[in-house]
């Protein structure tokens, strides 16, 4: 019976695939477009299934489908037509696609079709964004938009820590939703909330008025979608990531660096004349570690995994009913740091509900709920001092003593006697925890006016709570040391302890009624207009308290009173009220115009001053709508020129009213007056008031064009730019007499100029199974002075050397320029200059410099402009992708050119900080051919190297200058989407899976520094900057599945 069984099994498996075969039949048709001229390439596939053909030279198609089957038939720039297979021979139509042009593109306060936008506005959607996957949005940006130059300083887990610029013009305003937001807010939202970025570039910015000077990102988060037809779909997304550092600099072993650092102790001159000095090792010591019988402290193994983990999860709701269109979406996200004490680490919880009511056939409402909660754990230490200490360490001090890690160990050599394995561990140092909490709240109801077609009013009303509770623990520890005798000695740190407790609670209220109108006349003369008054305000508070603890506790109540510390000084609020209007035209699409003012006040600034206005105008001229064009030159979807001026401010500088007006010093032993032979505590004035105090104005202007060809497949935009801002804060450089007390105040004296342009290449086809797309974007910047007040120079040559300078470019670098390097002693003897570069020290393979003005000596009278700092000359990004049956793959690559960096201490000296750690780079190295040979004869034989020898600093001019130009490969994903068929059986409407990655890739020509690193120079913050936490590179995996 079994054995039948098995016989009508293999049967019906031979059987079935057979019946089905019978059921399939050719099918065959021809693709043409709307002008009856048939397309080549177009894709025809079964719906559901990878089964499809491609139309040839004829348009036709061939392929096997069942009278059941539907056919998808698509191609760039046409609508997509489902048919039905019942016929075996049919004739398909595709009408033109008209969503590149009549795109949606938000602007301020609203939102235009892309072929009627007239400013200099770039915008990227979901798709585009949520293609690189990071725990930062904004990282998510970087190379996407052109004019926007995003740079990551750090991946530290909580950190954030990113510059955004547009245009080198600043840091932007951002608006989330209309409400403004710090980039701490937009850093933390969940990208997959958000629906597309619109930034304004140009004077579309000015509607922002007294704070979009430098440009505004617009965030609009996602809605209910009708296309989910009356229903609903929920979407599960998650992935896992490893992380690892992008650039950690690695040190070299004991012995070799006990070799090196007796190397540069020989090398230096003055400490070997008369008499040789004595090494600083011996060689038992060396001895002892390159035999094993002692064992060095790799420092950065020691502190940091080479890999932690991340994940990111994620699940949205997205539907629509007759009356009501809503989207949620909660997400979740943690970080683990670098740190083996695993005590580095990030979490944090995003929600956001969105509701759109149709409440009656003129009412409508939209409610919006939003928030984040995160928590950032962290040792109780400087996060740059332990890189330092990482990087400059030597390893020949121990970590622990004998291995045991309950015991970490003490030496005196160390830096600030600490050991930085210790500090990053919150067992032994304490801990710092952060915790921040954000909700928001919006209501806007719309209201369609009867008897005027195309009037509504609007009414949106936003609440907005951000706070902090923050504590911190510095918890008293021992480190250890052992004895001649081999006995512990305890070495106390962080003593007393210390807890201390902060919260900053935040409000705001953004208030905005309006007035909207939109109207076709005699179908050629569209009119729009708004009328808006808004209102802001925010009000801030802090409460701080801190206490010594002698015993270990975390809780304030145990601490002594001694010594207390309680503060409630952040006290703040500021105001803001404007009327907005703006007045749009265009005939037929093709001649466009649009007016817009605001009038804006700002409590920062007297009452007199508080109220500036701010218009806008920007115009444009579609050629392609024009018949000379439209009915010759088919092929020509968009032709474009738009031009726009506008008239901006900025608040930002100025600080809060009166404070920056006056302030005042209160010493109550040093200031007041006499009465009755008693001092009497007063105060004195810090610097005279201002009265006429003001925001800085600046004049934007823009002309750009934007180019569609072929359906689509080629665009382009071209755009040049130019901003002038006057007004700038200044200080006068009159001295006042002592006796007045205070110094001169802030006037709006100074005036700058940014100039510019940018191109934007794009080009999307399709060739049988695949669809590909690319895009190139590039922009130049520069500024410079107009006027800089400066004191009289002293001559010509002072003025020169002076980097501020009225009609100079900013930022630029002054230095002496490298000439090369000696090969032999022969070159340094008969070489014709002096300076303080040379001397008796000089060796083989040390830098010369160029005597530029000629008087044969080296010094700071040759510094001259060698470079440019802060802000690149270039900045571009690229962006690839394809897909081919359900395959996907995309990349992003970012980068810039002409921008230079100082990097000091470690990436300039061998064995800094008196004998420190050596770095591997150094193993690369002029050196004498033995160890023991004499640096000083002439007969010395040397080996070359990348580096000179370790006697000197090599930081001076442009052999430390470097430039840092790059381009780095951002992201990185491979995809695969699931056949419907296969999904049916689950009730899965569409699954994915993917792999990516982030920073994998860098092209740079300079060696083992990451060049988005800040440097020692360049108003970057320093060498503080350059040992912060470094950027990571990240692997994921993920899935998102809808249901």
């Amino acid at each position: 019976m079994k054995f039948r069984f098995s016989i009508l099994i293999v049967v019906l498996m031979m059987v079935l695939p057979l019946s089905a075969y019978a059921q399939q039949r050719l099918v065959q048709g021809v693709v043409l477009d709307n002008l009856g001229e048939p397309l080549i390439g177009a894709g025809v596939v079964v719906q559901g299934t990878h089964t499809g053909a491609t139309t040839d030279v004829d348009g036709k198609f061939f392929l096997q489908a069942s009278p059941k089957d539907k056919l998808v038939v698509s191609f760039l720039g046409f609508q997509d037509v489902i048919v039905e297979a019942t016929s075996t021979n049919l004739r398909v139509v595709l009408q033109p696609d008209s969503n590149f042009i009549e795109e949606t593109i938000v602007v301020g306060y609203g939102a235009r079709k892309k072929a009627t936008v007239t400013g200099a506005i770039s915008a990227v959607n979901n798709k585009e964004i949520a293609v690189t996957k990071n725990e930062n949005v904004v990282n998510m940006l970087s190379g996407k938009i052109p004019g926007v130059r995003i740079t990551q300083n750090s991946s530290q887990p909580g950190e954030f820590n990113n510059n955004i610029d547009i245009r080198g013009m600043g840091t932007p305003l951002i608006i989330v939703d209309g409400i403004p937001r710090d980039q701490a807010y937009f850093s933390r939202m969940d990208s997959n909330e958000i629906d597309n970025v619109s930034v304004l570039k140009d004077a579309s910015a000015a509607i922002y008025g007294v704070r979009a000077a430098n440009g505004v990102i617009l965030v609009t988060t996602k809605h209910g979608s009708s296309a989910t037809n009356g229903k609903f779909d929920i979407t599960f997304s998650g992935n896992y990531g490893w992380q690892r550092f992008l650039y950690l600099p690695s040190t070299a072993d004991a012995a070799t660096h006990m070799l090196i650092i007796n190397e540069k102790q020989a090398n230096g001159f003055n400490s070997n004349y008369p008499i040789r000095a004595t090494p600083k090792y011996t060689w038992d010591e060396i001895l002892a570690y390159s035999s094993g019988e002692k064992q060095g402290t790799n420092w950065t193994a020691e502190l940091f995994d080479d890999v932690s983990p991340q994940s990111q999860y994620n699940m949205s709701v997205n539907g629509t009913s007759d009356k009501i269109d809503y989207f949620f979406n909660v997400g979740y996200m943690e970080q683990m740091g670098s740190y083996k004490s695993h005590s580095l680490n990030y979490n944090r919880w995003n929600f956001r509900s969105t509701v759109d009511a149709r409440i009656t056939k003129r009412l409508r409402s939209t409610i919006q709920l939003s928030g984040y909660a995160d928590e950032k754990n962290q040792p109780n230490t400087t996060i740059w001092a332990v890189y330092k200490k990482a990087w400059t360490y030597r390893p020949t001090s121990q970590a622990w003593i004998n291995g045991d890690h309950e015991l970490p160990a003490y030496d005196s050599e160390m830096l600030e006697s600490e050991n930085p394995v210790a500090a990053t561990d919150s067992r032994f140092a304490g801990y710092r925890k952060e915790k921040r909490y954000n909700f928001n709240g919006n209501m806007s109801l719309t209201y369609d006016i009867p008897g005027v077609d195309g009037l509504n009013a609007k009414a949106f009303y936003s609440y907005d709570y951000y706070t902090t509770d923050n504590s911190e623990y510095l918890r008293t520890y021992n480190l250890y040391d052992l004895d001649s005798d081999g006995n512990l000695q305890q070495f106390v740190r962080n003593s007393p302890g210390t807890v201390q407790r902060s919260t900053n609670p935040n409000f705001g209220t953004v208030m905005q009624l309006s007035l909207n109108y939109s109207h076709k006349f005699l179908d050629t003369h569209n009119v729009s207009a708004m009328v808006l008054y808004e209102e802001q305000y925010n009000k801030w508070d802090n409460f701080y308290a801190k206490r010594e603890m002698f015993l270990d506790s975390e809780y304030l109540f145990a601490g002594e009173d001694e010594n207390q510390v309680g503060s409630m000084d952040g006290l703040g609020d500021i105001s803001r009220r404007a009327w907005i209007g703006r007045l749009s035209y265009d005939y037929k699409g093709k001649y466009i115009i649009d007016f817009a003012a605001r009038y804006d006040a700002s409590s920062r600034f007297p009452k007199a001053n508080r109220w500036g206005l701010f218009p806008s105008v920007s115009a444009a001229w579609r050629l392609s709508e024009e018949p000379f064009i439209k009915n010759n030159l088919t092929w020509v979807n968009n032709f474009k020129i738009r031009g726009s001026w506008g008239r901006l401010g900025d608040d930002a500088s100025a600080g809060t009213y009166p404070p920056t007006v006056v302030g005042y010093n209160i010493e109550k032993n040093r200031l007041g007056w006499y009465y009755d032979s008693s001092l009497m505590v007063g105060v004195s004035p810090t610097s005279i008031p201002n009265p006429n105090l003001t925001w800085y104005t600046s004049d934007t202007y823009n002309l750009g064009v934007d180019l569609d060809l072929w359906n689509q497949k080629l665009g382009a935009t071209f755009e040049v730019f130019e901003r002038r801002r006057h007004g700038l804060l200044a200080t006068s450089s009159v001295v006042l007499p002592g006796i007045v007390g205070a110094s001169m105040p802030q006037e709006n004296l100074e005036s700058d100029m940014t100039f510019g342009w940018e191109i934007q290449l794009t080009h999307r086809n399709k060739i049988g199974d695949v669809n590909y797309w690319a895009s190139a974007q590039l922009s130049a910047t520069k500024n410079r002075w107009i006027y800089h007040l400066d004191s009289q120079a002293g001559n010509s040559m002072e003025n020169w050397y002076r980097g501020a300078v009225s009609g100079r470019n900013k930022d630029i670098w002054f230095s002496i320029e490298e000439g090369g390097r000696f090969e032999n002693y022969e070159q340094i003897q008969n070489h014709g200059t002096t300076g303080t570069n040379y001397g008796q020290g000089t060796l083989p393979g040390d830098y010369w410099y160029k005597d530029w003005n000629g008087d044969g000596i080296v010094d700071g009278n040759d510094n001259h402009p060698v470079a440019t700092y802060n802000m690149p000359v270039f900045n571009y990004g690229i962006t690839l992708g394809a897909q081919w049956k359900g395959i996907d793959v995309s990349a992003n690559f970012a980068g810039a050119a002409g921008i230079y960096n100082l990097y000091d201490e470690v990436f300039t000296e061998v064995g800094p900080f008196n004998g420190g750690a050596v770095l591997d780079i150094y193993k690369d190295r002029w050196h004498t051919v033995n160890v023991d040979d004499d640096p000083w004869n002439p007969n010395t034989e040397w080996v070359k190297g990348y580096y000179p020898a370790t006697s000197h600093s090599f930081k001076e001019g442009t052999t430390g200058i470097k430039n840092t130009s790059y381009m780095r490969l951002k992201t990185l994903e491979v995809g695969y989407t699931l056949p419907e068929r296969l999904l049916k059986a689950f009730k899965v409407k569409d699954a994915r899976i993917y792999f990516s990655g982030y920073n994998l890739l860098t092209f740079c020509g300079m060696k083992d520094i990451d060049p988005e690193r800040p440097g020692a120079s360049g108003g970057v913050g320093g060498n503080v900057a350059f040992y912060n936490y470094p950027v990571n590179k990240t692997y994921n995996i993920g899935a998102t599945l809808k249901f």
